[in-house]
């Protein structure tokens, strides 16, 4: 069913486009192979992604210890002006 829904959004743009001049009129099998390589080129590598998750998780802990001073400072100047 979903494949005939498909293949019907093709023919209708086909339809849509057929006085556009220099329209080349799609098929169903073109685009199922387009979209079948698009899908392989978003695969995931396993390394890149850890290594993306490494650095992301180094740079978060520097800013949680940064934003950690910041606080600190800030409330150290709160406590002296009490004082």
């Amino acid at each position: 069913m979903e494949i005939a829904t498909k293949k019907q959004a093709v023919i209708a743009h086909n339809i849509a486009n057929a006085k556009t001049p220099g329209y080349e009129a799609l098929t169903f099998d073109e685009e199922l192979m387009r979209a079948v390589k698009r899908l392989d080129k978003k695969q995931v590598v396993l390394e890149e992604e850890l290594a993306a998750l490494t650095e992301n998780s180094m740079k978060y802990s520097a800013y949680v210890k940064l934003l950690s001073s910041k606080i600190n400072v800030l409330r150290t100047i709160a406590t002296q002006g009490r004082r």
